[in-house]
Formats: structure tokens, sequence, C-alpha cells
């Protein structure tokens, strides 16, 4: 019988319902025992009242600390049969220390294990040797029926082996109650995970089929095109090569992707980028032709001759005071979780701004303090014959629980010129 963890809608532990019966217990001895050996067996007053003190404190004290609980028990016992008449009553055992012994057994088999339960068996065996060695060998008490003291004795033995049984019985049956408890739900986890594997699965099958597919067809026409349609002139050649690059990135992306939801263990692990590949992500909307303006705090890049070299396009796409970072390169001890939710916070917006308002002019900050803030605007859509793609809205949802999973808050909304904004602030 282990004292099991709190469950939900119960208010005790099993621990707590021990010593609550304990507790009874011990109050029933007091109440009882201390007037019974008194009075019934003619114990001495104080006597009677410090057995059934030790006596009603082994109950509880036995619940976290068995050992000890035993000792008092012994003690409690011993001085019951050295204070009491022997031939007052049953003797050494009288019906009140017996039957708190008995308990005493019991609770201790039930919840420290058989061999504990043993322990206070043979305690009380021990127990009765002291007070009938006396008796039967040296001739003490001689008004007491020797027969009578055995045959105490004995019942005492058998009681407390017979309690000994049930109590270890108990504890096995709650100990694979608890097992069968802890199998089912192992089982559930697992049937769980099982099904999760199966939907990720499916879900990595229809990325493969049908996303993967057509990025594979656009790569394929846009690297082709240079030698499908002659006479194309550069410009147009270098739109083409920006489609075809981007779709080998994004083709590479949805493999990751697919390994990961396949459980795949052999994935590649590619670094996940971070606030120094922002640059780089704002050249390639530039290249599909948008107007996007970058803001972005020096000390977020790397410096030069440290972990890398800035972009190209770096110094033009950075305006700010101080040029070069003099405080120091703040990309070596930003996270990477919060470098790449910075990341994708640019990303998506910068995406949504493509997608919805075609055509207008996009301004991306990224600033560091005691937060790092992203900040990217965008104007109305120039472009009003053109149809907005459609989004299935989740873009913005996934953002925002990615952003608090940090800790951090994003908002959004329109502008009164009718454009966009996305704001977020990340924790460093």
């Amino acid at each position: 019988m282990h004292a099991s963890p709190r469950t939900a809608g119960s208010s005790f532990t099993s621990t707590g319902w021990l010593y609550v019966l304990t507790g009874f217990g011990a109050v029933a001895q007091l109440a009882i025992g201390w007037p019974v050996l008194a009075a019934v067996h003619e114990a001495n007053v104080l006597a009677a009242m410090v057995t059934s003190m030790l006596l009603a404190a082994a109950l509880p004290v036995s619940v976290r600390r068995p050992q000890l609980g035993i000792l008092l028990a012994a003690a409690g016992a011993l001085l019951s049969a050295l204070s009491v008449e022997a031939s007052a009553g049953p003797w050494p055992w009288p019906v009140t220390t017996l039957l708190w012994y008995v308990f005493l057994v019991l609770l201790v088999a039930a919840t420290a294990g058989w061999r504990m339960g043993l322990t206070a068996v043979l305690a009380g065996a021990f127990i009765s040797a002291l007070t009938l060695i006396p008796l039967l060998f040296l001739g003490f008490h001689p008004d007491s029926d020797a027969g009578s003291a055995l045959g105490n004795a004995i019942l005492c033995l058998s009681l407390t082996s017979a309690f000994l049984a049930i109590g270890s019985a108990l504890r096995q049956l709650t100990s694979s109650r608890r097992q069968l408890v802890q199998e089912r739900q192992l089982t559930a986890e697992e049937e769980t995970k099982r099904r999760e594997l199966q939907q990720r699965n499916r879900i990595a099958q229809e990325l493969h089929d049908v996303v993967a597919h057509s990025l594979s067809v656009i790569s394929v026409q846009a690297t082709t095109a240079p030698y499908r349609l002659p006479g194309m002139d550069d410009p147009t050649r270098g739109e083409f090569e920006t489609i075809a690059g981007s779709s080998r990135r994004a083709l590479t992306e949805m493999r990751g992707l697919l390994a990961v939801l396949r459980g795949d263990d052999a994935a590649e692990t590619a670094p996940q980028p971070t606030i120094a590949d922002i640059p780089a992500l704002v050249a390639n909307a530039r290249a599909s032709g948008a107007t996007v303006d970058l803001e972005i705090d020096p000390e977020l890049l790397p410096l030069a001759g440290g972990d890398g070299t800035a972009d190209a396009e770096t110094p033009q796409a950075i305006t700010g005071p101080g040029g070069p970072s003099a405080a120091g390169d703040w990309s070596a001890v930003v996270p990477p979780a919060t470098g790449l939710t910075a990341y994708r916070t640019v990303q998506e917006a910068v995406s949504n701004a493509l997608r919805h308002a075609p055509g207008a002019a996009i301004r991306v900050q990224v600033s560091v303090g005691d937060l790092i803030g992203v900040r990217v605007v965008n104007g109305p859509a120039t472009r009003t014959l053109v149809v907005p793609a459609p989004g299935a809205g989740l873009g913005l949802k996934g953002l925002t629980e990615r952003v608090t999973a940090l800790g951090g808050t994003v908002a959004s909304g329109p502008t009164p010129d009718g454009g966009f904004t996305v704001k977020a602030r990340l924790p460093l």
C-alpha cells in the first residue's frame, strides 16, 4: 500500500488518509487503553499513561518511519507487560496492547513491506520471551498461570503473523493495481504517439506529392527557361535565375520538414536562420521587384572578421548611427531560438505584404536593447488590378504562438493609410 500521488478530484493522498486513520487509532488508544490498563489490569496509573502514549504514537509514526514506530510499540508493549498484574487478566499481552500491536504489524507490512512487518513480529516474539523466561524458569510471578501466559504469547505470535500475511497481500495488491494503471497510461500514450506519427506521415506524404512536386516543376522550368526561350534579355534571365534559386531553397527546406514530420532520426540538421540572415532575406525580396527598406542595428550582425562576413548588400541596407558595431557583437549572444523567431517574423510579415499588398513599399526595422524589437510595415497596395493571393490565415497565428512561447509579445493590424504593420518584442 504505497503512498500514491495526488489525483485530480481528490483532497488527500493515500498517505494523508493513513495519517487520518492512525490519528483516530492513537486517540482511541489513549481513550481506551489507558483506563483499561489502570482499572482492569491494575497497572500503575503513570505506567498505564506512558504505555498508552507509546502505543498511540507508534501508529502515525510508522506511516513514514516504520523502524521508529516498531521501537515505540515494542517499548510500550514491554512496559505494559512489566506494569500490569499477571493475575488480573491476559498477560503478558493485555487485550488493548495486543490489538494495537497487531494493527501496527498490519500497517507496517502494508506500507513498508513484509520484511519490516516481519521485524515487528519478531520484536513482539522477543518481548514475549523476555517476559515468559522469568515466569517459566526463574519462578517470578508465582500467582500467575504459566500455561495461560504461554498461550497468550502464542496468540500474539499467531495474530501478528496472520496480519503480516494480510498486510503483505494488501501491499502486493495495491502495487499490482498501480502497475496496471501505469501500464494502461503507457499504452494510451504509445497509442497517441502512434496516431500522431500516422497523421504526420499522411501530412508528409501529401506535402511530398503536391507541394514538393510543384516546387520541383517550378525549379526545372525556371532553370531551363533561358534555353527554351531564345533571345531572352539579361534582366529576364536574372529573374528566372532568382526564381530557380528560391525554389531550390524551398525544396531543401521542404525535404528537412518532411524528414521531421516522418520522425526520421537521420534528418539533416542544417543551421537555422538567425538575425544575421535577415539582410539576405530582404535582398531576395528586393530581387522579386519589391521595394524593401531595412533598418537593423549593426550590433546584431557579425563583426567583420568575426563569425562571418557581412553580405555585400548589408551596408546599404543598414541605416542608423554608429556604423559598424561599437558596442560589441550582439549576434554572438542572442539565443538561437530568439534569432530564429526574429527571422521568421520578418519572413512572414514580408511574405504577407508581397502577397496581399502587391507593389507596396515595405519597411523592416530590427533593433536591440533590453529586448529585440522587430517591426515590419507596408503601405497600401499600388497594383489594384492584381488579386491578392489567398491565404489560410495561419501565418500570423503560428507567428504569435512562436513569439509567445519565448515569452515575447506580438501585435499586428492595419495602419491608417491602408497598410499593415507587424510588431514583435523578443526577450534576450
